[in-house]
């Protein structure tokens, strides 16, 4: 059973990978797979060789809960789960990518470009019966992580301010509708959506059933559908 979509599918090919590809590669010394989910769900079962994220699931700082860790906070995180900047990374979780694809953002920010989401994740990986270990893996030493250049990956508020009154941008609020509509407020100070935002939660890019990406095809017509404009320069939150 396979069930996932063929890598020609995607434009660029070096953003997913498949678990008919990792199966094989699992035991590359080179390959460190990341395993994004609680420590509770981890516990349960995971990947045989995957460790486990040691932070918070979005990879925050803590020096300050609201940012992304800092370089010297990332390279200390990647250095003690054996990762050095020759290692491909695979990240994977059982919440539809959620946290899989946050942490492969920040070590895009991070310069590193050797990262991969598992596409379907955990359970893609268990609907193809591959097996699951309960046990912590090995850590490989004697790995040094260094962040290169932080690419141009998120805006700050004056960013957004400018791009809410700039015809060729757009601002793409991924939250739930709750969040979208003030009803959930998520303990944040304050509710709603930033003016003129476009609405579409992120999970609609997903097939929900399989945790699988939907096909290049579907994304472009459900954004199409959904107002969101891949010809001007979007900002997301």
């Amino acid at each position: 059973m396979n069930g996932g979509h063929e890598m020609e599918e995607y434009s660029d090919k070096d953003l997913l990978v498949e678990v008919t590809w990792l199966v094989p590669n699992i035991s590359d010394p080179n390959i460190v797979v990341i395993d994004c989910d609680s420590s509770d769900a981890y516990s349960r079962g995971h990947i045989p060789g995957s460790v486990h994220l040691p932070t918070h699931m979005y990879v925050k700082s803590a020096k300050d809960k609201l940012f992304v860790m800092d370089d010297e906070e990332f390279s200390v995180m990647c250095s003690n789960l054996g990762i050095d900047n020759e290692t491909l990374v695979v990240t994977y979780d059982n919440s539809q990518s959620l946290y899989a694809t946050r942490l492969w953002w920040v070590f895009d920010y991070y310069g590193h470009d050797k990262v991969r989401v598992l596409n379907g994740g955990w359970r893609e990986w268990i609907n193809q019966g591959n097996k699951c270990s309960f046990e912590r893996p090995n850590i490989r030493d004697n790995k040094n992580f260094v962040t290169g250049s932080k690419l141009n990956r998120y805006a700050s508020k004056d960013d957004v301010i400018q791009a809410c009154s700039i015809e060729s941008s757009q601002i793409w609020d991924v939250r739930s509708d709750g969040e979208f509509e003030g009803t959930e407020t998520r303990n944040n100070a304050r509710s709603g959506h930033v003016p003129g935002a476009v609405h579409l939660e992120w999970f609609n890019l997903m097939d929900r059933q399989t945790h699988l990406f939907r096909s290049e095809e579907d994304i472009k017509a459900i954004l199409a559908d959904n107002g969101i404009a891949l010809d001007k320069a979007i900002y997301t939150y």
